[in-house]
């Protein structure tokens, strides 16, 4: 009878994060490689090879997770033939000393498989970072294109803290009528785009879930443009006027809450993070907070929003027959709030 597969042991060096070393393994190798290494342990077909193994998965995932490391050897031509030289010596020492075994030399030539794909991108990743660099700088300027590894760090993860994969660069767009454009440049490119706000959000929306993806940062985007008096039919087709607050999709949603009450409304979706998360990722996440209870979640309090696609297209999705905020809470709840209520609109955007 074979042994269950073991999910959480770490072996891999300095595997201090979020994906133990079943994850990694497959990451780097594959799904099949991961199986086979199992294999290998449940016969006892390892001893000190597998830890040189290890140690060479261990170097291939520093380089791959830490930017700092990465753009040191892409830099550095003597650091990174020296590192590649001593990868291969990993996988050296484990051939001179195994047996023969199909296992083992599937798992081998996955290793090399690796090593020949690093050392190939880490020769050429400084010339295809420059040419990313023009093709998405000739539509947002060429500073707000990063390939830094402060930058890079910071926008590998969300709230969660749940890391699999870098950003390949950040994208920061300072014009709403940069967005479309920019995700064309992206997609002719044939990389995948990530739009990110302030990433306080608990869901891993916005985590890199594969290599060559590139964040488009929207917290550039925070034109607050104000309030209009628009005229409309209801669900029941009489006519009526609705408060909307139209708002670009950087916005700090506390900045949007601030807007409104100073002008005698009430901005409905108030999550727990309103001081830090922006509008984008609250329409994203259908944000709720404590005034849900009263007038629903972000999508309730959606009158439209314009999306930009991969084409360079661009639309405008809006809500027909909005029934605004018509639902509230228990018995009671009018007369408890009626006061703040007779001084307050409630504003849609």
């Amino acid at each position: 009878m074979n042994a269950p597969v073991a999910t959480h042991f770490r072996e891999i060096p300095y595997n201090y994060t979020s994906a133990d070393d079943e994850r990694v393994v497959r990451i780097l190798l594959g799904d099949d490689a991961w199986q086979r290494l199992h294999a290998l342990r449940d016969r006892r077909v390892t001893g000190r090879s597998a830890k040189h193994l290890l140690r060479f998965v261990g170097d291939l995932f520093l380089v791959r997770r830490n930017p700092f490391v990465y753009q040191d050897l892409v830099a550095s031509r003597s650091r990174r033939k020296a590192f590649l030289a001593q990868a291969r010596l990993e996988l050296d020492t484990v051939d001179a000393h195994a047996q023969a075994d199909a296992d083992v030399d599937v798992v081998l030539a996955r290793c090399r498989e690796a090593w020949q794909d690093l050392a190939r991108e880490l020769g050429w990743a400084g010339l295809r970072q420059a040419r990313i660099r023009v093709a998405l700088g000739a539509v947002v300027g060429p500073d707000n294109v990063a390939f830094d590894p402060f930058t890079l760090t910071a926008h590998a993860t969300d709230a969660t803290d749940w890391r699999l994969h870098l950003p390949l660069c950040v994208a920061f767009p300072t014009r709403e009528s940069q967005v479309a454009p920019l995700l064309a440049a992206i997609a002719r490119l044939k990389l995948k785009a990530i739009p990110r706000g302030a990433a306080t959000g608990l869901t891993g929306g916005c985590v890199p879930l594969a290599a060559d993806c590139v964040m488009v940062n929207t917290e550039r985007l925070d034109a607050i443009r104000g309030i209009a008096q628009v005229q409309d039919a209801g669900p029941d087709g009489a006519p009526r006027t609705v408060s909307l607050l139209e708002v670009e999709a950087g916005v700090i949603t506390e900045d949007a809450i601030r807007y409104a009450e100073h002008r005698h409304h009430v901005f409905a979706t108030d999550p727990t993070s309103a001081w830090a998360c922006t509008i984008g990722g609250n329409i994203a996440e259908n944000a709720g907070g404590k005034t849900a209870v009263l007038w629903g979640t972000c999508i309730d309090n959606l009158w439209s929003y314009r999306i930009a696609l991969p084409t360079g297209a661009r639309r405008e999705v809006r809500r027909v027959g909005h029934p605004l905020a018509t639902r509230a809470g228990g018995p009671g709840w009018r007369d408890e709030l009626q006061p703040w209520l007779d001084r307050a609109e409630v504003v849609t955007f």
